[in-house]
C-alpha cells in the first residue's frame, strides 16, 4: 500500500463502514424498541376496551360477552389474536372464541400491573386486577391478551431489509464521493511532484505554483534546498576559477625561479611561493566547504548574540575611536544559517563601517517575508565612490584590491551568493555613510 491516496482512501471507507454499520444497528435497535412500545400500546388499548364489557355471572364472578367483542379477529379461530379471563387460582373463566387449546397457564398477576412478554410465537400481555360484589366479595382474577408475532416480525424484516438496502445506497455514493474528494484534496501534491520532475529535467528554476498552507513551508524549503545545491555548485566552479586564478603568480614566479637555478635567492623564492601556493589553496579549499547556503532542515541560530558579539569584539578593537553601535535585531529573530558565514558576513560588514566611519555604525535585521532576512549596516563615514558596484563584480578579489571602502565585500557577496540572496551598496540617508543592504535566504 504504497500510494498515499490509496492509504487515504483505504482507512476512510473503513471508517466509514463502521460508521454505517454502528447507524444501522442503532437504527434497527430503535424501531425494534418503537415497534414493540406501539405493540404494548396497542394491545393494553384492546384490554381496556375489553375490561369495559365485563360483568358478572350468576356465581359473582366476571365473565364477557362474545358478542360485543372489541376486534373481530377475537371470534374467529386461529386468527393469531386470543383473549382468556382467569380467576384466582389461574382457572379459565371465559376465553374468546379465538383462543387455542395450547393456552399457557400464568401465575396469579399483581393488582393493577402489567406484565408484557415476547414468546418466541406471540406476545404476552397480562393485567391483574381486583373485582368487589356485596354478595360474593372480593376477588382477585387475571385478563390474558395474547397476539401472534409474525406480522410483527414481518415488519422488522421489511424495515431491516430497506434500511440496510439504503444504507449499502449510501455507503457507494459516499465512497464515490469521497475518491473524488481525495482526489481533489491531494491535487497539490501531485502538481508539487510535476513541479519537482521539471526541475530535475531543467524545465524550470525553483518550485512556484501556489500551494495551501499547510504544503508552503515544504515548497519553501525545497526552494532553499534547490537553490543551495545550484549554489554550491557555482561555488565550486567559482572556487576552482579564483583557485587558477591566484596560482598564475606563484607558477610564474616558480618557472622563473627554475629557469635560473644558479640564483642566490632560488631556494627563499622558491619557499615563499611554495608557501603562499598552499595558503591559497587551503583558504579556497576552506571557503568552498564552510559556506553551505540556506540550511531549510536545520537548526535555527539566534542572529542578536552574533551581532553583540561581533560588536563587542570590535569596539575593543578600536577602542581609541569610541565607536557607537545603533543595534536594533530583534531577539527573537533566528535565521537558519551556518554561524561561521554569518560569522563572516557581520564580522566583514561591521569591521567596514567602524574602520571607514567616523565612530557610528548602526546594524537592522527584520524579516520582511517569511524565510527572508534583511541586513542593513550604515556608517557616518565618506560613504562608498562612484564605482562601488565593480567592487561586487567577479573576478575582483580582495587581494587585488586597494585598501579603501569595500574591502572585504567579495567575501560578503559570496556568502550572500550562497544564500540565494542580493547586496547592495548605497549611501545612508539618516547617517551620511556607507548603506550596505543584504537580502537573503535564511
Amino acid at each position: 500500500m504504497g500510494s498515499l491516496r490509496t492509504r487515504l482512501l483505504v482507512a476512510a471507507s473503513l471508517t466509514l463502514v463502521v460508521f454505517l454499520a454502528l447507524c444501522g444497528f442503532s437504527l434497527g435497535r430503535a424501531f425494534e424498541t418503537t415497534a414493540r412500545q406501539t405493540q404494548l400500546e396497542r394491545m393494553q388499548s384492546l384490554s381496556y376496551a375489553l375490561l369495559g364489557n365485563a360483568e358478572p355471572n350468576e356465581y359473582g364472578d366476571l365473565t364477557l360477552s362474545n358478542t360485543q367483542l372489541p376486534d373481530a379477529r377475537l371470534e374467529r379461530p386461529q386468527s393469531g389474536l386470543e383473549a382468556a379471563l382467569l380467576s384466582e387460582s389461574s382457572a379459565l373463566l371465559w376465553g374468546s372464541p379465538s383462543l387455542r387449546d395450547d393456552m399457557p397457564t400464568p401465575p396469579l398477576q399483581p393488582v393493577g400491573e402489567w406484565r408484557f412478554e415476547q414468546l418466541p410465537d406471540r406476545f404476552v400481555l397480562l393485567f391483574g386486577m381486583r373485582y368487589a360484589d356485596e354478595s360474593t366479595g372480593t376477588r382477585r382474577y387475571t385478563l390474558m391478551l395474547m397476539e401472534d408475532s409474525e406480522a410483527y416480525q414481518t415488519l422488522l424484516d421489511a424495515y431491516q431489509r430497506t434500511l440496510w438496502l439504503w444504507l449499502g445506497t449510501a455507503s457507494a455514493a459516499l465512497l464515490l464521493l469521497q475518491g473524488a474528494v481525495l482526489r481533489w484534496s491531494l491535487r497539490p501534491l501531485r502538481k508539487l511532484v510535476g513541479e519537482l520532475q521539471d526541475v530535475e529535467r531543467g524545465g524550470r528554476v525553483q518550485i512556484e505554483g501556489r500551494y495551501p498552507d499547510e504544503l508552503q513551508p515544504l515548497t519553501q524549503g525545497l526552494n532553499t534546498m534547490i537553490a543551495a545545491e545550484r549554489n554550491r555548485q557555482t561555488r565550486y566552479r567559482n572556487a576552482l576559477g579564483d583557485l587558477a586564478h591566484s596560482l598564475k603568480t606563484p607558477l610564474a614566479v616558480l618557472r622563473g625561479v627554475a629557469e635560473r637555478p644558479q640564483a642566490a635567492d632560488s631556494h627563499r623564492l622558491l619557499g615563499e611561493q611554495l608557501q603562499r601556493m598552499q595558503h591559497i589553496v587551503d583558504n579556497q579549499l576552506q571557503r568552498a566547504a564552510s559556506r553551505g547556503g540556506a540550511r531549510a532542515l536545520a537548526e535555527a541560530v539566534a542572529l542578536k548574540p552574533l551581532v553583540d558579539k561581533t560588536a563587542n569584539a570590535l569596539a575593543k578593537v578600536y577602542s581609541n575611536r569610541a565607536l557607537r553601535f545603533d543595534l536594533a535585531v530583534p531577539a527573537a529573530l533566528r535565521v537558519r544559517a551556518d554561524p561561521g558565514d554569518l560569522y563572516d558576513l557581520l564580522g566583514n560588514l561591521i569591521d567596514n563601517a567602524a574602520k571607514y566611519g567616523r565612530g557610528r555604525v548602526r546594524v537592522a535585521a527584520s524579516r520582511p517575508r517569511e524565510n527572508q532576512l534583511l541586513l542593513i549596516v550604515e556608517d557616518d563615514g565618506a560613504g562608498f565612490p562612484e564605482d562601488a558596484e565593480a567592487l561586487l563584480e567577479r573576478g575582483v578579489r580582495a587581494d587585488t584590491r586597494e585598501d579603501g571602502q569595500g574591502l572585504g565585500l567579495g567575501a560578503v557577496r559570496d556568502v550572500v551568493e550562497a544564500y540565494g540572496g542580493r547586496l547592495t551598496l548605497e549611501r545612508s540617508n539618516d547617517l551620511g555613510g556607507a548603506r550596505v543592504c543584504v537580502t537573503m535566504l535564511a
